[in-house]
């Protein structure tokens, strides 16, 4: 039975405090203001990017600790340094010459205002323009292709150069009434570069070759190599030299431009870039022609071939490639990374002037650790998409899986850099898989070239060309170099007009009858198609 009071008043009477009714649609935060409350949203949103660039951090850090600990216990050697000539006394050392020297003599920093980078800029000049007219470069800063594909060194071509180049405007080819003739004009026109060659010639007696390279620099990429272009035009000049002294039957001169032409293309083998194998496997091109030239015109005696096989049995291009596949390695995958995350203004500058470097855009706003998840991506693709197939201790390659590795590492390069963090192995390794057929093709050029001069000392000694390869064996060779793309010995026949075919089985492992088969744009043969072929001489 109600007693007529309120239920407040019954409150009071039991003793209790009311509770104010709160209104059921207003907590808290909704009471605060609206700067208040987007002050704690954003400090809200701060700490939660606080803890995931920690989280990021701690992980990569720790992948890169693991991974850095299974490299090394694989041998892998991340020390850049290691990998540096040691310094050797001026007086022992062919970069030292007066030609080239200067090429390296660099201003102290910092330098002042205008100030050149280097100290000897005319001297500088003088080598960097040295046999430009024979070796020019087009808009990309590319030079032309050396080619050995059966055909005699162009002079009529060089002499026209070399008239251009003097001011002597000829405007279309010139014909001469033979080659010898073409040949002496183009030994006139070189006139100009003796002084050089014999300088160079002087000093290749010298048993050490060190450029003074930066091999400080913080940032590996930034090095300056100006002497690779330099070196490659004084072989182009020598190249012609030695064409124009073969066609004269000067055959002593020619030899002593390719025992220099040899000297050059091992001159920086001890150098720990990979720029270094593609220009001394540009050099040893250019080498390989002149012998081949003489062997086609049988102007070497057997006193020179001798020689000749010794100096390429010294080039190996296969273990070079190998120590600078290491040597890069260390450079872009510990030294680079390392300049880079203290840097990030050049990797700023890469993104601004690289169009692949776009897919690096994501480093630039995100945590330390991603840079060493980079890293590790770097190492995983270089083992199992670099490495894969390659044996330079055998003397082997095995195209297919190279093939297989090379497309797999296009693929997971299409992936988003941002979720695989390949944005690095992106600009690294790209181009890194086709070095190794360059590798395999300069190997098998090099065994050829040697085959070719024990063939011709051969016949020298008994009027004609052996049956098989193994009668060199060990009267001419004391071993009979391998194809280099399936382990087995060279295929060789001779030919009813007593000439030879000589040739490797190529990157497809098929023998092809010994075809070579040109690219679509006739500027040389496909690498990828045919039989790498040793070339037929001209019919006497």
């Amino acid at each position: 039975m109600m007693n007529g009071k309120t239920g407040l008043e019954s409150s009071s009477v039991n003793g209790t405090r009311p509770r104010p009714a709160l209104p059921v649609t207003r907590g808290y935060f909704s009471r605060l203001s609206v700067p208040a409350r987007l002050l704690i949203l954003v400090g809200a949103l701060l700490a939660i990017v606080c803890l995931l660039f920690a989280e990021e951090n701690w992980r990569g850090r720790r992948a890169w600790a693991i991974c850095q600990r299974e490299l090394e216990a694989n041998g892998v050697e991340l020390d850049w340094q290691k990998f540096v000539p040691p310094p050797v006394a001026d007086d022992q050392n062919f970069a030292e010459t007066p030609f080239l020297a200067p090429l390296f003599d660099f201003n102290p920093k910092p330098r002042g205002p205008g100030q050149t980078i280097w100290r000897d800029m005319a001297g500088h000049d003088r080598a960097a323009n040295f046999g430009a007219a024979l070796l020019p470069m087009d808009n990309q800063e590319h030079t032309p292709s050396v080619r050995l594909d059966g055909e005699m060194t162009d002079l009529e071509g060089s002499w026209l150069l070399l008239q251009n180049q003097a001011g002597r405007f000829v405007g279309s080819t010139p014909s001469f009434a033979t080659r010898a003739d073409a040949a002496a004009a183009v030994l006139t026109a070189l006139n100009e570069y003796k002084p050089v060659l014999d300088e160079l010639r002087l000093a290749n007696g010298r048993p050490h070759c060190r450029f003074n390279i930066d091999y400080n620099a913080e940032d590996p990429i930034s090095i300056l190599l100006p002497h690779y272009l330099v070196l490659q035009r004084v072989c182009r000049v020598l190249e012609v030299r030695a064409s124009a002294e073969l066609a004269l039957q000067k055959t002593e001169a020619a030899f002593e431009d390719v025992q220099l032409m040899c000297y050059l293309a091992r001159a920086t083998r001890a150098e720990p870039f990979l720029i270094n194998v593609m220009s001394q496997g540009s050099m040893l091109k250019r080498t390989e022609q002149i012998i081949w030239e003489g062997l086609a015109g049988r102007n070497w005696t057997q006193e020179q071939l001798e020689v000749l096989e010794r100096e390429l049995k010294r080039n190996q291009p296969l273990k070079q490639l190998e120590r600078n596949l290491k040597a890069e390695r260390a450079a872009f995958g510990e030294t680079a990374f390392r300049y880079i995350r203290a840097h990030k203004n050049v990797l700023r500058n890469w993104i601004a002037s690289m169009d692949e470097a776009s897919a690096l855009m994501y480093l630039l706003a995100g945590p330390s650790g991603w840079f060493f998840q980079e890293q590790v991506s770097y190492h995983r693709l270089y083992d199992q998409r670099v490495l894969a197939g390659f044996d330079a201790t055998a003397g082997r390659v095995h195209p297919r899986v190279i093939e297989e590795n090379r497309k797999a590492l296009e693929d997971e390069l299409e992936h988003s850099s941002f979720w695989h963090h390949t944005g690095f192995s992106k600009i690294m390794l790209g181009q890194v898989t086709k070095t190794i057929q360059r590798g395999a093709i300069g190997q098998n050029r090099a065994d050829q070239t040697m085959i070719a001069c024990a063939l011709e000392r051969y016949r020298l000694a008994k009027g004609v060309y052996p049956e098989t390869l193994e009668a060199l064996t060990p009267q001419c060779l004391d071993h009979l170099p391998l194809d280099v793309c399936n382990g087995q010995p060279p295929k060789y026949r001779l030919l009813q007009n007593g000439r030879f075919t000589l040739y490797g089985v190529g990157w497809n492992e098929t023998d092809d009858g010994g075809v070579a088969i040109p690219k679509q744009d006739g500027t040389d043969y496909d690498s990828a198609r045919g039989d790498w072929v040793w070339p037929q001489y001209p019919q006497r």
